[in-house]
């Protein structure tokens, strides 16, 4: 199992700012396609090899004040919390940190608690009345996953179908800039 540094990335509350106001040539760029991509980052990394999707945890509980904020959400409104590492042929190359409130956990979004080892992205792209937001970007502090000692480069963005939609915070370990020719075209 990827080992995460479980006291920082809990919460990922950070500055988040739309990528449209980050100098793209502060990102390296092998990386700026996979933060500027509206694509499925899934179906990407399904192109670029082996996808295994690692579930670390996943529960019920309160999102952090600037998740709530962004979801429109209540003071003590829960939300299923899911935390998973994507690896292509067994290197992990993304963290993601999804919310998803109770009120959303309708229509055929209801079996998202149920996904397991199944990534998100696949699900949710499947939807013909998808609404996504608009990409919003930060720069985490090195050692916010304690086996990687660099700063990484993060997205965060809703999907929404129903109630508030869902949060989906993107971590890119180093490794996906490997992948981004062989992802294809973004």
């Amino acid at each position: 199992m990827t080992q995460i540094n479980t006291r920082v990335t809990q919460q990922l509350d950070y500055r988040w700012r739309p990528i449209e106001q980050t100098r793209h040539a502060d990102i390296p760029k092998d990386i700026l396609p996979w933060l500027r991509t509206d694509q499925s980052i899934t179906t990407k990394l399904r192109t670029a090899g082996d996808l295994i999707v690692e579930l670390v945890s996943e529960y019920w509980g309160t999102p952090t004040p600037r998740e709530r904020m962004r979801l429109g959400l209540k003071t003590r409104e829960f939300a299923r919390i899911r935390t998973v590492i994507l690896k292509v042929d067994g290197t992990a190359v993304i963290y993601a940190r999804s919310i998803i409130p109770a009120r959303s956990l309708k229509g055929s979004w209801r079996y998202l608690p149920y996904l397991n080892n199944a990534p998100l992205g696949g699900y949710v792209y499947r939807s013909r009345n998808l609404i996504r937001s608009p990409i919003e970007i930060t720069k985490l502090p090195a050692g916010i996953l304690s086996n990687c000692s660099e700063p990484l480069w993060a997205r965060r963005s809703i999907f929404q179908e129903y109630g508030p939609g869902i949060l989906v915070n993107e971590v890119f370990y180093p490794s996906i800039s490997e992948l981004t020719n062989a992802a294809g075209r973004f």
